[in-house]
C-alpha cells in the first residue's frame, strides 16, 4: 500500500512540477516555429531552450516533440542534430511518444537511429509502442515491436 501511495505521489509531483517549470512560448516564436524556417527559428529559440519543456496549451513539449508533432522537418533535422536528450519526458511524453501517438514513422525512424529508447516508460509506465497502440498508429506499432 505504501509503494502505490509513493508511486501515486511521485506522479502528481513530477506532472505539477513539469507543468510549473515549463515556459512559455510566446505567439511570436510559435508563429516563427510553425513557418519551418530555420533562419528565423535560431532567432528566437536558443541553444539552451533545446532541452526545455514549453507550455503549448494544457500540455508542454520540448523543441523535438513539438517538431514531430507539427510535422516541422526542418527543424526536426537541425534539433535532431542539435539535441542532447532524445529521450526526454515533458507533459509525460517522449519525443518518440509523440511520433508514435500521432503516427510519424519517418521521424520515429530518425529519432531511433539517434538512439531514442523504444523501451522508455512515462511515469504511467507507457512506452512508444503503447502509444502507437493507444491511437491506432499500426505502421508505429510495427517499427516500436
Amino acid at each position: 500500500m505504501k509503494k502505490i501511495i509513493s508511486a501515486t505521489l511521485l506522479l502528481a509531483i513530477s506532472i505539477f512540477a513539469n507543468g510549473l517549470f515549463a515556459q512559455q512560448v510566446s505567439k511570436e516564436q510559435m508563429k516563427i516555429f510553425q513557418t519551418d524556417n530555420l533562419q528565423d527559428f535560431k532567432k528566437v529559440f536558443k541553444k539552451d531552450d533545446f532541452n526545455k519543456c514549453f507550455a503549448i496549451k494544457e500540455n508542454s513539449y520540448d523543441l523535438l516533440a513539438l517538431s514531430v508533432k507539427y510535422e516541422r522537418k526542418n527543424i526536426f533535422n537541425f534539433l535532431l542534430n542539435n539535441t542532447t536528450d532524445v529521450n526526454r519526458l515533458c507533459n509525460n511524453q517522449s519525443p518518440l511518444m509523440v511520433a508514435a501517438r500521432y503516427g510519424k514513422a519517418d521521424m520515429a525512424q530518425s529519432l531511433l537511429t539517434k538512439g531514442a529508447d523504444k523501451n522508455l516508460k512515462n511515469a504511467n509506465g507507457e512506452t512508444a509502442k503503447d502509444f502507437s497502440v493507444k491511437y491506432e498508429k499500426a505502421n508505429l506499432t510495427s517499427l516500436l515491436k
